[in-house]
This record gives structure tokens, C-alpha cells and sequence, in this order.
């Protein structure tokens, strides 16, 4: 995935630090692990790269729409109750409440939870460690809306857009 898609690691590092410094990038605590959140960029990435074919655009424009179009993506557009995620064969979303699906993807006791098939193992869901998805979709709601304040007119400048959502460590400055 990495050879095929430049920007996955770039956003991955920069998605993993948003979601560290909000406490939300360890599963036994309530967030998103490294591989489901690699996953989830890869999803996003292939349905951009559909949509792009479709409508005549361009792939992979620059990183920072894409880290947009990411956090609203998975903030406003996609449907963590009805909707389960696959990345094989060039990535497909599925019902996760569907009879041939139900026993692996849907948790009623947990219906916001994000269900994401391994691409190893399909019948292994990769998001059902994951908890407290509504806390990560709201920080995604955040952080798009703050972004696109730096971005849309009437814009308001800031010395750097994404320190507007990412706090800078003594080890980011010193880089």
C-alpha cells in the first residue's frame, strides 16, 4: 500500500500524532491503533482514487486537502453504524448488519464502533478492539472545521495551518 499510495504515510504519521495528542490512538483505551488507522487511510484513499476516476480529477492532490477531506470523510460522510469497511480488491464498504456479516462486524451493544475487515483475514474485524468512536469521529468534526478556517474565505491566517490542530513538541521544533 505504501508503494501505491504516496500520501498513506504521510498522513499516517501525521493522523497518529493528531489522534496521540488527543489520547485517542490506543485501543485498550479508546481510540484507534496503527493498523486500523492505516486501514482506515488506505479505505479513504481508494475511495478518493474511485471518485477521482469518476469525476475527472486529479488523484492525489496535495496532502493538506487530502488530510481535510480525510477528517470529513470519516467525521460527516461515513456511516460507522450501517457501514463496515473493506480494503481488498481495491476497497468496498459493506452492511455490517447484513446476515453473512452480522457475526463478525455488528456489536449491538457497540453500533457506532467502526467495523473494518483484516484484508488478511476477512472474517477478523480489525475496529471491534477499538472503542470510543464517537469521541474520534467529533475530534475529526474539529479539527475539519478548524482547518477549513485556515483554508476558506474569509480566511484567518495562522503562522502554520496545521500546528492549528497539531500541538508542536520541543522535538517537532527542533527538527
Amino acid at each position: 500500500y505504501m508503494k501505491a499510495m504516496p500520501p498513506l504515510r504521510p498522513l499516517t504519521f501525521v493522523l497518529k500524532a493528531f489522534l496521540a495528542s488527543r489520547g485517542l490512538n490506543q485501543p485498550y483505551t479508546g481510540g484507534i491503533g496503527s493498523f486500523l488507522l492505516q486501514m482506515m487511510i488506505v479505505s479513504f484513499l481508494q475511495h478518493r482514487e474511485r471518485d477521482s476516476l469518476r469525476n475527472n480529477r486529479p488523484s492525489f492532490p496535495n496532502l493538506g486537502a487530502l488530510l481535510i477531506e480525510f477528517f470529513e470523510f470519516y467525521w460527516g460522510d461515513f456511516n460507522f453504524i450501517t457501514t463496515g469497511i473493506s480494503v481488498r480488491f481495491d476497497g468496498f464498504f459493506f452492511p455490517k448488519g447484513s446476515i453473512e456479516r452480522q457475526k463478525e462486524f455488528w456489536n449491538q451493544a457497540r453500533p457506532f464502533s467502526l467495523a473494518l475487515e483484516n484484508p488478511l483475514d476477512p472474517k477478523m474485524d480489525v475496529g471491534s478492539a477499538s472503542f470510543r468512536m464517537q469521541a474520534v469521529q467529533k475530534s475529526f468534526e474539529i479539527a475539519f472545521k478548524e482547518l477549513l478556517t485556515h483554508v476558506s474565505e474569509p480566511l484567518i491566517p495562522v503562522p502554520s495551518i496545521l500546528e492549528s490542530i497539531l500541538p508542536v513538541t520541543k522535538e517537532m521544533r527542533q527538527r
